[in-house]
């Protein structure tokens, strides 16, 4: 399932031994975080003073309960001011307006998919103080940038550079941004429907194969030959609203040049033509790929249980993630979330810890709409022509003036493509355009709750996007629950657009409680990664009520699944050691399996004959210095280093299964699962003498891979190492626009960590986490590269290293712990 987020890999594998709690500190030579300071301001009640340790981390102490968001609102502006502005521009459409008309169409598509309904009905979804923490988070933020527009020193060095000022916040503006978030199945939805108009769905099986054993078959009434001929033209206004913002000189002629701010010491230079950076490290999006545990109290090595959370997303500079802890009367929360929201959404309070990964929940849909010839604003709608919504909105344009930008809605949502020479249009209907579904945001109800019961209601009110919630207490127990708005489908499974005209409807959304769960299971522990979980407590396998309810049916591949449960089965004595080198564990249980199953293959060619000895040997760990791990990737592509190629092994036995050519080239290779039981099964997919031309295909594609390493790394298999495709640099969004001197300031310089897909460790995440509730002092967490993002912090770049070694700092959480651990001291005092 294609992402618009990314999922990291990881490429350390790590024992026991080596686990670290650690402190990080400032590089030699990074700016000090310098001496204690104080701001008045207005909007808060009472004085709050923020505790920043040495890794980064605020502890924020207020003595009335809403200065503790108000106070995380004004410190995630002093670390991410630009990168909150630019992401709540993004989400409301109001990038043109200070970076010229390239991105008016970004904007255009941006707001047909934010929240465009009743603002109160918004709130009211969240329950409880929705709109007052909220009002009390964005007045936080507004205080910082009313200061920083006073003091150039507090501003962030984007904002001159770009030439234009950030903007306030009203609290709707938290909860009006949809597109930020893992988005659902819209694209694979479209893809299947161009393989099923080119070949039929007989290919699916290896092209995609869907979750619990589900075929799907065309809706009826789908005209597939009214899709137009270019599916990226379909899904143009899709990506623009769900995809992050890019800079280039081109786009940004509008500025008229840029700024000068200074950046350590030196005046940042825009690039000239020879400052333009060469080849980067692998800095780019992935599949998603979480991880979260929990192991109850008699199958740990201490007092109480253990909860582990990994959730894989961009690594990026500054990171996605935010952490912060809020100690206020009523609250005592610690963890992470996103830096333009309230709240954390992984972490603990005194009483519960909770984590989360993605649960697949079909939230979108495709319509196809049959237009009125002449009239191209109304579609057939049960029998009769339904007029559009058709709305205008001006967005203003920097350089003078605004453009009209007009957007069309039906009954089900935007409308992303239309042809009306064929009398067609394309809209889509997403459950996180509805009210109480902006992403994460409805954790501000379970950080402040004490009890499993108190998490599950806390969950009824969570939208998008389908998550597993992983839950433990300092009562020892634990549990899983997966949480999101499902659509009821009762004639059809989601897989395939649908006709507009009134058959395929939502028939509401199911209640939580139809949903699966599992409390304290009998046999100690519960994991979740991302795989399909259609399942219960017993973990039986799919059960037919949670099938039936056609919940979702494109969750991730099974392997980190396989691998967590076959080390938690055997995890008599957990430790928070033992959960860090799970975390980062980077066994290949695909290459287990295949270098298995090829045991009796047998080559004239000495250097195919070296390959197989080496990966017959393997230890089946993705390490660094492998050359085992080198040529199975290379060879594989499964999992995912760039620079090896697209997998010569899945082509060779895609070509050998499938004789329409066409059908080849549209599928490009098998699916990971359909690659490994080809090589397991070969009577399953080939015809004649099928072990004969399995094994072909594995000597021809071994061959091209064996060429291939030979090319990059030398004729010596054995100084092959699968680090030379894995390295990990993380890029300023800025970085191509600025001096080399610059870029060497604002990017982070590449290390030897790259993708290692289909591994439990996989890139490794940007927020990690470890915990023994009850033993706050000791939980253990990562947020890679840092908090800040102003470069020249200590906070910016000190967690690169460390993460990238697998190690993680103490997440300090009792006043006498946070107070022996601070390195800066802010202190906010009201107006009034």
């Amino acid at each position: 399932m294609r992402s618009r987020t990314a999922r990291g890999w990881q490429a350390l594998a790590l024992g026991a031994t080596l686990v670290a709690t650690m402190v990080s500190i400032p590089e030699p030579g990074a700016a000090a975080p310098g001496e204690d300071r104080a701001y008045t301001v207005d909007g808060l009640n009472e004085p709050v003073d923020i505790l920043v340790d040495d890794n980064g981390v605020p502890h924020i102490y207020a003595d009335e309960h809403y200065d503790a968001f108000f106070a995380q609102g004004f410190n995630a502006a002093r670390d991410r001011l630009w990168q909150i502005d630019l992401w709540r521009r993004k989400g409301l459409g109001q990038l043109s307006e200070v970076l010229g008309p390239a991105y008016v169409a970004q904007d255009r598509a941006n707001r047909m998919f934010s929240y465009r309904g009743d603002i109160e009905a918004e709130w009211r979804s969240y329950g409880r103080d929705a709109k007052r923490l909220t009002e009390s988070y964005t007045a936080g933020i507004n205080a910082y940038i009313e200061l920083a527009r006073e003091n150039d020193e507090l501003m962030p060095w984007e904002f001159e550079f770009l030439r234009y000022q950030p903007d306030e916040w009203a609290a709707e503006d938290v909860v009006r941004l949809r597109t930020h978030a893992l988005v659902g199945n819209l694209t694979s939805e479209v893809d299947r429907a161009y393989m099923a108009r080119d070949f039929g769905l007989r290919y699916e099986n290896i092209r995609q194969p869907l979750d619990a054993g589900w075929k799907t078959k065309v809706p009826k009434g789908l005209d597939l030959d009214l899709l137009p001929e270019d599916p990226e033209e379909l899904l143009e206004v899709y990506d623009l609203a769900t995809q992050g913002v890019t800079f280039s000189q081109e786009n940004l002629a509008a500025l008229g040049g840029f700024g000068s701010p200074t950046l350590d010491g030196q005046a940042v230079r825009p690039a000239a033509d020879g400052d333009r950076p060469g080849d980067r490290a692998y800095h780019g999006e992935s599949e998603e790929g979480s991880n979260s545990f929990a192991v109850a109290p008699g199958r740990t090595a201490v007092d109480g249980p253990l909860i582990a959370s990994d959730p894989h997303r961009t690594q990026a500079v500054p990171s996605l993630r935010y952490v912060a802890h809020l100690n206020a009367p009523g609250m005592d929360v610690i963890g992470a979330g996103e830096p333009g929201l309230p709240g954390v959404s992984l972490g603990h309070n005194q009483d519960i810890a909770f984590g989360l990964t993605v649960f697949d929940i079909d939230q979108e849909d495709l319509y196809v709409y049959r237009t009125r010839p002449g009239h191209p604003n109304e579609y057939r709608y049960r029998g009769r022509w339904v007029p559009m919504d058709v709305r205008t909105e001006e967005i203003p344009v920097r350089g003078g003036g605004s453009e009209t930008a007009a957007m069309k809605f039906t009954k089900h949502g935007p409308v992303i493509y239309e042809d009306p020479e064929r009398n067609v249009a394309f809209g889509v209907r997403t459950v996180w355009s509805g009210p109480g579904t902006s992403a994460y945001f409805a954790s501000i109800g379970y950080i402040r709750e004490d009890d499993w019961g108190g998490f599950l209601d806390a969950l009824d009110r969570w939208g998008t996007p389908g998550e597993n919630q992983q839950y433990a207490d300092a009562a020892g127990n634990i549990g899983w629950k997966p949480a999101g708005r499902t659509p009821v489908r009762r004639n059809w499974d989601g897989l395939l657009p649908v006709p507009g005209d009134g058959r395929y409807e939502w028939k509401g959304f199911y209640d939580a409680d139809k949903l699966p769960v599992s409390y304290n299971p009998d046999r100690g522990w519960l994991q979740t990664n991302n795989e399909s979980r259609l399942f219960d407590e017993h973990e039986t396998g799919p059960l037919p009520k949670y099938v039936n309810r056609k919940i979702g049916f494109e969750a991730a591949n099974p392997w980190r699944s396989l691998r967590t449960r076959e080390v938690l089965a055997e995890m008599d004595e957990a430790t928070q050691e033992s959960m860090l080198e799970l975390q980062t564990d980077h066994v290949s249980i695909p290459g287990r399996r295949i270098t298995a199953a090829i045991e009796n293959v047998r080559s004239d060619d000495p250097a195919v004959r070296q390959a197989l000895d080496i990966l017959r040997k393997w230890d089946h760990e993705m390490s660094l210095d492998s050359s085992a791990a080198a040529i199975f990737d290379v060879w594989t592509d499964l999992h995912g280093a760039p620079g090896t190629d697209d997998g010569f092994l899945g082509q060779a036995l895609l070509a050998a299964a499938v004789d329409d050519r066409a059908a080849v080239e549209a599928i490009g290779k098998p699916a990971s699962t359909t690659t490994v039981d080809m090589v397991e099964h070969p009577d399953r997919w080939f015809g004649g003498k099928a072990v004969a031309v399995r094994d072909a295909a594995i000597e021809s594609s071994l061959a091209a891979a064996v060429r291939k390493l030979t090319e990059d790394q030398g004729a010596d298999p054995n100084a092959w190492r699968y680090g030379f495709y894995n390295r990990q640099e993380l890029i300023h969004p800025l970085s191509e626009l600025v001096d080399p001197h610059t870029r060497g300031v604002i990017d982070i310089e590449p290390r030897e960590k790259g993708p290692v897909n289909e591994t439990v460790g996989d890139e490794g995440a940007s927020w990690r986490y470890i915990a023994e509730p009850g033993n706050w002092d000791e939980a253990l967490a990562m947020n890679n590269p840092g908090q800040s993002g102003d470069p020249e912090s200590p906070f910016y770049e000190n967690l690169f290293v460390p993460w990238s070694e697998d190690q993680m700092f103490t997440l300090h959480y009792s006043r006498e712990d946070v107070e022996a651990n601070t390195a800066l001291r802010i202190r906010l005092e009201p107006s009034s």
